[in-house]
């Protein structure tokens, strides 16, 4: 467990989605194209994709372990 402070909440579209925002995740290789063709991917799994889609794109940081 841990505690969290968000430092930043957006709501953004999935065709909105940045380069600088899809590398702050720290998936694959950082990139906006691996981060487009997981999501993507994942949320066609899901039913509910769309370029228009509505995401929460949070930042946060770790304060505390628990």
């Amino acid at each position: 467990m841990c505690v969290i402070r968000t430092l930043r909440m957006q709501v953004i579209r999935f065709n909105e989605m940045t380069s600088e925002l899809a590398s702050k995740e720290g998936e694959g290789d950082l990139s906006l194209e691996y981060w487009n063709e997981g999501h993507k991917r994942y949320f066609e799994r899901e039913g509910t994709y769309s370029e228009e889609m509505e995401l929460i794109f949070e930042e946060f940081e770790l304060t505390e372990i628990l």
